[in-house]
C-alpha cells in the first residue's frame, strides 16, 4: 500500500467513525452531576431550576431520547418504560421548539431537506427513526415522529414524539395516553395544569427545566413547592476554580466556580473569561439568575451605577457628529403616563452617544407635544415604538398625526439593531436588548448626559425592579433612551445649514446643543 492509498484509508476510517458519532450521539452523552442526579429521580413530576447555558434542555432532551428507543446506558438508575410511549415535547413557541428540542433529537431542522443525512443526527439514532409528519404552516418542523422502541434490546414497537408549543394553546395538550410531557421554560400555568392531569390519567411522568427570567411566579413557586425539585447553577467545568463578583452596594455577591466533571471525567467549557462576556450580555440584574438559577426577586436599580460616571457639563456639539430623536408616547387620560422625548448626538470616533436634550409632557393631546418637538431642529430624525401604529378618532395613526403636524417621524415604528448578515427591520422590539446595550455603555462611560437635563436624573436614580420586572412607572425618559440608544444606526448629520437657518425664526445657534 503506498503513502496516497493509506492516507486515503485514514480518511476514510476517520469519516466512518465521525458518521457512526453523529447518528449514534446517545451513546456517547456525558452528563455532569445535577444532569445525572435529575436523570435518577424516580418521582412523577420533576423540575429543574437552572442557570442559562449549563445543559439543561441538553439533559432533557437527552432523557427523552432514552424513553423513546428504550436505549438506556449502563450508568441509568431512573424511570425506565417496557413499552413504546407516546411522548409530547414543547417550548414557548413553534419556532424554538423546532430550533431547541426537534435539533437536539433529531438534528438540525434548516438542513435537513437539503441534505438527508442531517436527519439522524440528534439524540435519537438514525436507524430508529421512523415516519416523520411534517407541522403545518411551520417551515421544516415536524409535528409527529416514529421511534423504534426496544426493550432488553428486543424491538418491541414504535414510540411517538410530538411537538406542540404553549403558543399553541392548551386545548392541543390535551391527550388520555399521554406517557410523558416534556416542558422546555417555564409554561402558562394552564398548560402545566393541563400536562400534570394527563399524567394522573396515564399514570406517566413530567418534567420540566426552565431559567426562572420571570421571578417567582405563581408556576415557579408551584414547582418549588409541589414537585421533586432541583436546583443547578454555572459550574467551573474549564478544570480552574474562580470567584466572580456581581452587584453594586447591597445587592453585590462573590459568585464561586468550583471544578465539576462529568460521569467520564471529562471538563467542560465555562471560563472566568467567559463569565465576563456573559455580564455584557445580559442585564446586569438578572446576572445571579442566569448564573445562579434562582429568580429574580427584584430589589435594586436596573442600572447599578452612580449617575456621576455619565453626568457631564454641557459642550459645543461638532456639526459632524450626528443626531437622533426618540419618543416614547403619553396616554391621553389624566392618571397616564407622559409623553417623553429626548434628542441625543453621536460620536462616532469615540462611540459615545450624548443625550443632550429633551422633555417630559402631560398631555393628552399629540398637537401640545408636537408643538414643543417643533421647537427643535426639524431634521433630525425621530424615532418612535410601535405603539405609534394606532389609530387615532378621525383616521390614520399616532404616528401619521405627528408628520401631519411636521414632525420628522421615523420611516417605520422602533426595532432593535438586526443580528449580523440580517435585515433591517429584525431585531424585534423587546425592552431587555436595548437594557443591555444601556448597561454597557453606562459602565463603559459610552453614553454620557448633559447636567442641564434635571429631569432625566430623576427618572434614572428610581428606574428600578419589582418581582424580576422593570416597573413601568416615571421611566417614560428612560424608555425613550434606551429607543436613542438602539437606533444610532438612523442617525443624521445636518446636510444644508442655510435650510436649517430659513426655518426657524432666530439665526443664531446655541453653542451647546447646536440650534
Amino acid at each position: 500500500m503506498n503513502e496516497l492509498q493509506l492516507k486515503q484509508e485514514k480518511l476514510q476510517a476517520l469519516e466512518a467513525k465521525n458518521q457512526y458519532y453523529n447518528e449514534n450521539r446517545l451513546e456517547f452523552y456525558d452528563p455532569y452531576p445535577f444532569q445525572v442526579e435529575f436523570h435518577h429521580d424516580m418521582e412523577k413530576k420533576r423540575g429543574l431550576q437552572a442557570a442559562n447555558q449549563i445543559g439543561k434542555s441538553l439533559s432533557s432532551t437527552a432523557e427523552d431520547a432514552y424513553h423513546l428507543t428504550g436505549r438506556y446506558p449502563d450508568w441509568w438508575e431512573g424511570r425506565k418504560f417496557d413499552k413504546p410511549i407516546r411522548l409530547i415535547c414543547g417550548g414557548v413557541n413553534n419556532d424554538k421548539t423546532r430550533d431547541l428540542l426537534q435539533k437536539a433529537l433529531f438534528g438540525d431542522p434548516q438542513t435537513w431537506r437539503e441534505e438527508p443525512g442531517s436527519l439522524g443526527t440528534g439524540w435519537v439514532p438514525k436507524k430508529d427513526i421512523g415516519k416523520v409528519t411534517p407541522k403545518r404552516g411551520v417551515p421544516d418542523a415536524f409535528f409527529h415522529v416514529k421511534v423504534k422502541h426496544h426493550t432488553n434490546g428486543v424491538f418491541d414497537g414504535w414510540s411517538q414524539c410530538t411537538f406542540l408549543a404553549y403558543e399553541m394553546g392548551k386545548a392541543t395538550w390535551m391527550g388520555d395516553t399521554i406517557d410523558i410531557f416534556h416542558l422546555d421554560e417555564e409554561p402558562p400555568m394552564d398548560i402545566l395544569t393541563q400536562a400534570g392531569r394527563g399524567c394522573i390519567a396515564s399514570g406517566g411522568i413530567i418534567y420540566l427545566s426552565y431559567t426562572p427570567e420571570n421571578g417567582r411566579t405563581d408556576v415557579v413557586q408551584m414547582i418549588e413547592k409541589t414537585w421533586s425539585f432541583h436546583q443547578a447553577e454555572w459550574v467551573d467545568v474549564a478544570g480552574e476554580d474562580f470567584d466572580y463578583t456581581v452587584g453594586e452596594g447591597v445587592d453585590k455577591e462573590t459568585l464561586h466556580f468550583k471544578t465539576v466533571l462529568t460521569l467520564r471525567g471529562k471538563p467542560g467549557h465555562l471560563t472566568l473569561e467567559k463569565v465576563k462576556d456573559a455580564e455584557k450580555t445580559f442585564p446586569s440584574y438578572t446576572i445571579k439568575m442566569r448564573a445562579k438559577g434562582i429568580p429574580v426577586l427584584g430589589s435594586g436599580l436596573v442600572f447599578e451605577y452612580s449617575e456621576n460616571i455619565i453626568k457631564c457639563e454641557p459642550i459645543d456639539i461638532p456639526d459632524t457628529w450626528a443626531r437622533i430623536a426618540a419618543v416614547d408616547f403619553g396616554g391621553i387620560s389624566k392618571s397616564a403616563h407622559p409623553s417623553a422625548v429626548v434628542y441625543g448626538a453621536y460620536d462616532h470616533h469615540n462611540d459615545v452617544v450624548y443625550i443632550y436634550d429633551g422633555f417630559r409632557i402631560y398631555s393628552g393631546e399629540i398637537a401640545d407635544v408636537a408643538a414643543r418637538m417643533l421647537s427643535r431642529p426639524g431634521w433630525i430624525p425621530v424615532m418612535w415604538p410601535h405603539d405609534g401604529n394606532k389609530e387615532v378618532p378621525g383616521g390614520g395613526t399616532v404616528a401619521q398625526e405627528y408628520k401631519g403636524y411636521g414632525v420628522n417621524m421615523f420611516e417605520t415604528h422602533f426595532t432593535n439593531p438586526p443580528d449580523e448578515g440580517k435585515a433591517e427591520g429584525s431585531g424585534g422590539i423587546k425592552i431587555e436588548p436595548g437594557i443591555v446595550a444601556m448597561g454597557n455603555r453606562i459602565k463603559d462611560r459610552r453614553i454620557r448626559v448633559f447636567s442641564t437635563f434635571p429631569e432625566w436624573f430623576q427618572e434614572y436614580r428610581q428606574y428600578h425592579l419589582k418581582d424580576g420586572k422593570i416597573v413601568d412607572r416615571e421611566d417614560d425618559l428612560m424608555a425613550a433612551t434606551r429607543i436613542a440608544v438602539q437606533s444610532i444606526r438612523h442617525a443624521e448629520v445636518e446636510e444644508d445649514e442655510e435650510d436649517f437657518e430659513d426655518d426657524y425664526s432666530y439665526q443664531q445657534k446655541n453653542s451647546v446643543t447646536g440650534y
